[in-house]
């Protein structure tokens, strides 16, 4: 199974990651932004790292998703408050057994380049994606599409076998395996949108390597950028079919990786936001009328090592004690000076709503506990040991190097573990590449990672903790677990309470069996510019949609 992108412990170089590399002339490299478009109907914005790529079927990380939901469009968009709306596809519907899903393309549809852009766009897309000669990492989004596992798996050679069928150059028809309820978010992001197959058959792997290397369909088209240098540009596509909605000239784009210099263009007017990254930019601007709090809809969390190759770690009593010697609290406030937020849960706060309205995290939390208790854990602890044959334990976490989160949250988990009679706590630091592959290896005992959502569905987190899945890293495994999301993602995917009830008491399983060690969930304090309006921000998928944002004089 492809593994889902996992962040260094946040989405962007925010409250909880700090990714300092100082360009040549320190300062000075940064400061190359033109002051004439700061004045202007022209955005200022910075990318907290280097673009990847545009190829559709490769991105996969959140920046690169940033540039492609701007200079894209799929079937559908979302409007401000993150529900589906109408994008390509001017209607749709879906059978009443959500297995079958209609689209209906607006017409006289354009690229960027003047091709057409018909619903054999979007076959070609998906199948290109779910081809395994691909290698895509987005696959995983497309579990529950007919074939799509089949075909990525190679058990299935067809590709026209895929559950998408153009019938005819503005329908498309989509056969699911079984209900998805985040389908029609999923609808909105990167992964799904369409590809000029006449456009990108004759570039083979160069595809989205560049900006001359790629087409859009979006309100944007990307410009300046080489496939490695540090500013490029979206400007307005004429060819768009909304283009008269576009309120703005475009959007300038500096990558700044050291948070200093971001702050620096932000206060030189050169940036229209800077999130702030350190606890002493925090203290300074908490108070600030320009900052603003965006829910990241990620959580930082431990994962046991449950193989059974780590000594301690299968049994429930220690790890449970683990988890009640975590003071989550100190951890948030040592990261991001208390505005991230402890967490209750796997499933962040602001992602989601149940049937009646109560945000799920928030009414999952009445089915769990997650505290700081040193007296019991103290006495769990005594009792697993005992109960393993064990008197003294050592146990080593592992986190990325490259997080400015990752040392203050290890040394208080350092300090209060250590209060467990005969437990001593090593910390390891790597790379976070390195960090991936550990997890994906199982070398680990005990790991701090971070997960943000794809969509606004808590599925997006509970499903990495199914048996034998290929994002339960630690080898989590219960049955009844199972069950339950499996009823969640299909027999009840399409009645919201019966869905939630799932969850919750998922998520009260998670809890019970100490599976892991939710943290916290991860904020973003960002200063803006008071006088650029109109900016949606989304905590889940693509962040910021441009196109309806402008300058006031």
């Amino acid at each position: 199974m492809v593994k889902k992108r996992k962040v260094s412990l946040g989405k962007r170089i925010g409250i909880t990651v700090l990714a300092v590399v100082i360009l040549a002339g320190g300062f000075a490299a940064y400061d190359t932004l033109s002051s004439k478009s700061s004045s202007s109907n022209v955005l200022n914005e910075p990318l907290a790292t280097d673009l990847t790529t545009q190829d559709l079927s490769q991105v996969i990380d959140e920046y690169s998703s940033q540039i492609a939901g701007n200079v894209q469009e799929g079937l559908l968009s979302r409007t401000a408050s993150g529900t589906a709306k109408a994008g390509l596809a001017k209607s749709w519907s879906h059978s009443k057994d959500g297995l079958t899903w209609t689209f209906h393309l607006r017409k006289g549809l354009k690229w960027s380049n003047g091709d057409s852009l018909t619903a054999s766009d979007f076959v070609y897309a998906w199948q290109r994606t779910v081809n395994p000669k691909t290698g895509s990492q987005n696959v995983y989004l497309y579990s529950g599409i007919k074939n799509a596992d089949a075909i990525n798996s190679g058990k299935n050679k067809d590709l026209s076998s895929l559950g998408i069928k153009a019938p005819s150059s503005h329908t498309l028809v989509i056969t699911l395996e079984h209900p998805m309820p985040q389908f029609e978010n999923l609808m909105a992001t990167p992964a799904f949108f369409a590809q000029d197959k006449k456009f990108e058959s004759k570039l083979g792997k160069k595809v989205g390597t560049s900006a001359a290397d790629q087409v859009y369909d979006g309100p944007y088209k990307l410009v300046g950028w080489n496939g490695s240098n540090k500013s490029f540009k979206l400007i307005p596509n004429s060819n768009y079919w909304n283009k008269k909605a576009v309120k703005n000239d475009g959007v300038n784009f500096q990558v700044v990786t050291d948070p200093i210099a971001g702050l620096g263009l932000y206060n030189k007017k050169k940036l229209d936001q800077t999130t702030l990254s350190t606890n002493a930019q925090i203290k300074k601007y908490k108070n600030s009328k320009n900052l603003k709090i965006y829910n990241e809809s990620g959580t930082s969390y431990l994962e046991y090592n449950q193989t059974g190759k780590v000594a301690g770690l299968t049994n429930q009593k220690i790890r449970e004690a683990l988890n009640l010697a975590t003071d989550r609290s100190t951890i948030s406030q040592e990261v991001s000076e208390g505005l991230d937020s402890p967490a209750s849960g796997i499933t962040p706060a602001g992602l989601s709503k149940t049937s009646s309205g109560e945000d799920f995290a928030k009414a999952a939390s009445k089915s769990t506990g997650y505290s700081y208790n040193i007296s019991k854990a103290k006495k769990l602890f005594a009792q697993g040991l005992r109960e393993i044959g064990l008197k003294k334990l050592t146990l080593t976490i592992e986190a990325s190097s490259d997080s400015s989160a990752s040392k203050p949250t290890l040394d208080t988990l350092q300090q209060t573990w250590q209060e467990l009679p005969g437990l001593t706590v090593k910390e390891k630091f790597v790379p976070f590449k390195q960090r991936m592959q550990d997890q994906e290896n199982h070398s680990f005992e005990v790991v701090l990672g971070g997960w943000s959502a794809d969509y606004a569905e808590p599925l997006t987190f509970l499903n990495m903790f199914i048996s034998g899945g290929g994002n339960n890293d630690g080898s989590y495994t219960n049955k009844t677990y199972d069950k339950l999301i499996a009823s969640a993602s299909n027999k009840n995917a399409l009645s919201d309470k019966a869905r939630t009830d799932n969850e919750i008491t998922a998520e009260k399983l998670l809890y019970k069996d100490s599976a892991i060690d939710p943290i916290y969930w991860m904020n973003a304090a960002t200063l803006t510019n008071p006088k650029v309006k109109g900016v949606q921000y989304f905590s889940s998928g693509v962040w910021y949609y441009y196109m309806h944002a402008y300058r006031v004089k």
